[in-house]
């Protein structure tokens, strides 16, 4: 603590998806002070095949395009996912087990089949329709929709128990109970916040080298417009100081212009913003249209700042009177950029929903 000279912090929504952000940024930045997770090791995933029979396999790290996780708890994981295999009888087995039984053609070479435990999909025992209802239910559950699951497996329970079947309102009971106990243990964590993760150093020399500047952007300011069919509009600028955020230097604005036109809104934001402000680098939220927006209103202001936008989804970057730029995902230099856009759109968005309120309420 006596070496300490600043403190950070990134909100996580669960103690789970602190202990993803932790892994990430210990492997990124290397503390001097954090001996554990340093390794190339990563947490668990569930990754499901690209098969006839899609598999559920154990990893280390995405080895699929379709995968879940990342697990903290790697053993928990282990044993709630063979439960859960169980639960919806689908394949046991490792993938080596599988594999040879698969090449054998024999069914009856396998323990877990002879034990009606796996439905030897290996061997084209079960149909592919039927096998794909099983593992349509573990990838719903996988995704967060336990609620409907035993909604529906709650159902069946009583309409066996009506039919006086006991042997399966029984065999669902004790799914019930098997599903109640797992819940917990596979918590999926996103981590949404690791999309963030840079070095700022690395970042700002990267943004320098890419967009061709004079000299390192130590300063970069964001904007955003935010409103609902034009009512309520409203600007955010926010500051990020090397490559970090100040945010004793955001301001908002309550637009004057009227309308849905965004470019004009840019216009009077960025000219209201920089009347007596500078910066090294200026994000628009936006595509060409709000940058050529943000561009006259420099001018006119008679400054010389740089300036770029930054189009969502797309991740594409504008600049002017040169090609659009599209930066691969793991960039140092997207990344901060994206950050700069994202925290300007919450800043927006944060303070419409304020005037919204206040309209409604009369005030």
């Amino acid at each position: 603590m006596a070496a300490a000279r600043r403190l950070e912090f990134i909100t996580a929504a669960n103690a789970k998806e602190a202990l993803i952000l932790e892994e990430q940024l210990i492997k990124l930045l290397r503390p001097k002070y954090n001996v554990v997770m340093t390794d190339d090791k990563n947490y668990p995933y569930i990754c499901v095949t690209d098969e006839k029979y899609p598999r559920f396999l154990y990893s280390r790290g995405r080895k699929t395009a379709n995968c879940f996780g990342p697990y903290p708890d790697a053993s928990s994981l282990k044993l709630s996912m063979r439960r859960l295999l169980r639960i919806f009888g689908l394949p046991l087995c490792t993938r080596q087990q599988y594999d040879r039984i698969s090449r054998l053609g024999r069914a009856e070479s396998c323990i877990y089949y002879h034990l009606v435990k796996c439905p030897a999909p290996c061997c084209g025992k079960i149909e592919v329709k039927e096998y794909m209802r099983r593992a349509g239910g573990l990838i719903s559950f996988l995704k967060g929709e336990k609620k409907f699951l035993l909604r529906e497996l709650e159902k069946k329970m009583k309409k066996a128990s009506a039919a006086a079947d006991y042997e399966e309102a029984l065999r669902i009971r004790q799914t019930l109970d098997a599903f109640r106990e797992v819940q917990e243990s596979v918590d999926i964590v996103s981590a949404d916040a690791g999309k963030y993760l840079f070095r700022p150093a690395q970042a700002l020399k990267d943004i320098r080298k890419l967009l061709n500047l004079k000299r390192l952007p130590g300063i970069i300011d964001g904007i955003d417009i935010s409103h609902i069919q034009g009512s309520n509009t409203v600007a955010s600028a926010v500051r990020f100081v090397k490559g970090l955020p100040d945010k004793s230097s955001y301001r908002k604005y309550a637009m004057r212009a009227k309308g849905i036109d965004d470019c004009a809104m840019v216009k009077e934001a960025v000219r209201r913003r920089y009347r007596k402000e500078s910066a090294d680098l200026i994000l628009i939220d936006g595509g060409e249209g709000q940058l050529n927006a943000a561009l006259e209103s420099i001018k006119k202001l008679g400054k010389k700042m740089e300036v770029i936008s930054l189009a969502k989804r797309e991740e594409i970057i504008y600049r002017d009177n040169m090609k659009a730029l599209k930066l691969p995902k793991d960039s140092p230099a997207l990344r901060l950029l994206m950050y700069v856009r994202d925290e300007a759109h919450r800043f927006a968005v944060a303070y419409h929903r304020r005037k919204r309120r206040e309209a409604v309420n009369g005030r």
